[in-house]
C-alpha cells in the first residue's frame, strides 16, 4: 500500500540531501531552499525565499546568468550533473568557489518551477589543477631530461670520434705501416673506445626509455628469421669463444610474434651475447622456443657456462649490475638486461630466468603470439649489392668534398681519412655560413655536414641548400654527435641523404661517398 507523504515530509526529506538544493520559480525568484545550502552559501534558507537566485551567482556573471536563465525558463529541459560547463557560486561573504549543478523544470498549477542541485566541486578542482600542475613538472623535467641527453650524447660523442677515428686510420695505413706491437696497442685503444661508446649508447637507451621517449611499432614477427638473424651476427664471437651456437626446432604454433621486430633481435641479441661472453670454451649456447600458453611465445637463450649465484638472482634486471662479476676480467656495462625487461614491458611481454652458479643460465623473453603473416624483407638479401669502389686514381675526373665542422680534430681526422685518395679535394669550414659560401662557389660532389655548429645549425643550412635550385642537388650526408631519434628525423625532414653518427666508423663514410659518387657519376 503507498505511502502519503505531507508537504512537511517532503521538506525534510529535502533538508536531509548531502547537496544543496534550491527552487526558482520561472521569474528567478527562490522559493525553497533546503539545510544543506546553509552549510554551502552561509545564507539561512528562510533568508533565501523570495530573493532572486541571482544572490548566489558571482557578481562578474550576473549579466550572462540572467541571459542563461531566460533562454533556459522559455526551453526547459533536464540538465544533468556535470555537463561539462564551468560554474561558480558565490557565498553570502561574496568568496566563490567551482560548483557542479542539476537542473529539473517542473510544471504546476502555480506555473514553472526549476528544481537545481547544487554540489561544491572545490576538492576535486583543487586536485585536478594539482595533477596538472604535476603533469606540467613531470612534462618539463622529461623535456629538460630529453635535453640534457641530446647535450650529453653529443659532448660524449664528439672527442670520442676523434679518439676511434684516428685509431682507426692508424691501423688501416698504408702508407706508414704499423708493426705488430703497434697494431696490438691500437686494437687496445679501439676496444676501449667501442666498449664506452657502448656503454653511452646503453645509458641513453635507458634514460630515454625511462622518460617514455621510445616508440614501440609492434607487427607480426617471424621468430626463425630473428634466431636466424641473432646467430648469425654472433657466430663469428662465439667461433673465437669456442663455443657453439645450436637452434632447436621450432614449434609449429610458435612461429610467430607480435612485436617490434628491432627491440626483439636487440632483446635476443642481448640475452645471447652474455651467453657467449659467460660461457665455457667447448660450451654451447642453445635458442629454443615454445608456447607457454594459448597466448604467448617463449623464446629460450640457454648456455653451459658460469652461472649466477643465488644471492645475486634478485640484482639480475637492476640496472648497473652485474650479478657478481663488476671485478671481473669479462666486460660488460650491467645495463644491457634492464633494458631489454623494459622493451620486453612495452611490447606487451615479460621476461626471466633460471640459473645456477656453476650449471649455466637460461634467459627467456615472453611475446604474444600472431596468426597473421609477416611482411618483413630479411636485411641481408635486401642489401646484398656487388660493392665497387669509384675511389680508383686515375679513371675518373677529380670530385670536390666540402665538409662544414667546427672542431679541429674531427676536421683533421677527415683530412687524414680523404688524403688516401688523390682524386678527392677537401675543402673545410668551421661554420655553417662559412660553408654555405663555399658550397655556392665551388658546387662540390658532396657535402659532409655536422649539426651543432657555432651560429646556424647544420640543419637549416642543409635546408637553405634545398631551397636554392643552384645548389638543390648537391647530396648532402650528416656527420654529427647528436644522435637521438629526433636528431635523424630533422635531418632527413631537412634532406640529408644519409645521417652517420659519431664516432663514426670510418668505413661507413667511405661507403657513404662511394654510393653518392656512384649516382652522380652515371
Amino acid at each position: 500500500m503507498p505511502i502519503s507523504f505531507r508537504s512537511e515530509d517532503y521538506a525534510a526529506l529535502l533538508d536531509g540531501a548531502p547537496d544543496a538544493i534550491v527552487v526558482v520559480d520561472e521569474d528567478g525568484d527562490i522559493q525553497f531552499a533546503n539545510r544543506r545550502t546553509a552549510d554551502l552559501f552561509g545564507w539561512a534558507p528562510e533568508e533565501l525565499v523570495g530573493r532572486a537566485i541571482e544572490v548566489l551567482v558571482p557578481d562578474r556573471l550576473h549579466g550572462s546568468h540572467f541571459g542563461e536563465r531566460s533562454r533556459y525558463i522559455a526551453s526547459p529541459s533536464v540538465r544533468p550533473m556535470g555537463s561539462g560547463r564551468s560554474l561558480f557560486a558565490r557565498r553570502r561573504d561574496g568568496s566563490e568557489f567551482p560548483v557542479e549543478i542539476s537542473l529539473s523544470p517542473l510544471r504546476t498549477a502555480h506555473g514553472l518551477l526549476v528544481s537545481s542541485i547544487i554540489r561544491d566541486v572545490s576538492e576535486r578542482v583543487h586536485r585536478e589543477e594539482e595533477l596538472k600542475r604535476l603533469r606540467a613538472l613531470a612534462d618539463a623535467a622529461n623535456a629538460a631530461k630529453s635535453e640534457f641527453l641530446s647535450s650529453m650524447s653529443h659532448e660524449l660523442r664528439t672527442p670520442l670520434n676523434a679518439v676511434l677515428g684516428f685509431a682507426q686510420l692508424l691501423r688501416r695505413s698504408r702508407k706508414n705501416p704499423l708493426d705488430e706491437q703497434q697494431r696490438g696497442m691500437i686494437d687496445h685503444i679501439v676496444k676501449g673506445g667501442e666498449h664506452l661508446l657502448h656503454l653511452i649508447d646503453e645509458v641513453l637507451d635507458l634514460a630515454r626509455i625511462e622518460a617514455g621517449g621510445v616508440a614501440i611499432s609492434t607487427e607480426p614477427v617471424e621468430v626463425a628469421d630473428v634466431l636466424t638473424e641473432v646467430r648469425s651476427a654472433l657466430e663469428p664471437v662465439a667461433a673465437r669463444a669456442g663455443i657453439a651456437i645450436e637452434l632447436a626446432p621450432l614449434p609449429a604454433d610458435a612461429r610467430r610474434v607480435m612485436a617490434d621486430r628491432t627491440r626483439f633481435v636487440q632483446i635476443l641479441m642481448n640475452f645471447a651475447s652474455n651467453a657467449v661472453k659467460y660461457g665455457r670454451p667447448g660450451g654451447r649456447v642453445r635458442f629454443a622456443c615454445a608456447t607457454t600458453n594459448a597466448v604467448d611465445v617463449r623464446m629460450s637463450v640457454i648456455d653451459d657456462g658460469i652461472g649466477i649465484p643465488v644471492d645475486k638472482h634478485p640484482l639480475v634486471f637492476l640496472p648497473f649490475q652485474r650479478a657478481g662479476q663488476e671485478m671481473g676480467t669479462i666486460e660488460g656495462t650491467g645495463i644491457g638486461l634492464a633494458i631489454s625487461k623494459r622493451l620486453a614491458e612495452l611490447m606487451g611481454g615479460r621476461v626471466g630466468f633460471a640459473s645456477e652458479a656453476g650449471h649455466g643460465s637460461e634467459f627467456w623473453v615472453e611475446l604474444p603470439t600472431s596468426d597473421q603473416d609477416s611482411h618483413h624483407v630479411d636485411g641481408a638479401s635486401a642489401s646484398a649489392v656487388r660493392r665497387v669502389s669509384p675511389f680508383a686514381d686515375g679513371e675518373l675526373p677529380r670530385v670536390t668534398v666540402v665538409y662544414v665542422e667546427d672542431n679541429p680534430a674531427n676536421v683533421e681526422l677527415m683530412v687524414q681519412l680523404l688524403s688516401e685518395f688523390d682524386r678527392i679535394d677537401l675543402l673545410t669550414a668551421a661554420t655553417a655560413e662559412v660553408g654555405l659560401d663555399l658550397i655556392r662557389e665551388h658546387l662540390p660532389t658532396v657535402v659532409l655536414m655536422d649539426i651543432n655548429l657555432p651560429g646556424m645549425s647544420g640543419i637549416e643550412a642543409t635546408r637553405r641548400l634545398r631551397a636554392s635550385e643552384e645548389t638543390r642537388h648537391i647530396p648532402v650526408i650528416g656527420l654529427s654527435a647528436a644522435a637521438m631519434p629526433r636528431d635523424r628525423e630533422l635531418a632527413v625532414e631537412a634532406g640529408f641523404i644519409r645521417y652517420l653518427t659519431k664516432p663514426f666508423d670510418v668505413e661507413d663514410v667511405i661507403s657513404a661517398l662511394e654510393a653518392v659518387l656512384k649516382r652522380t657519376e652515371r
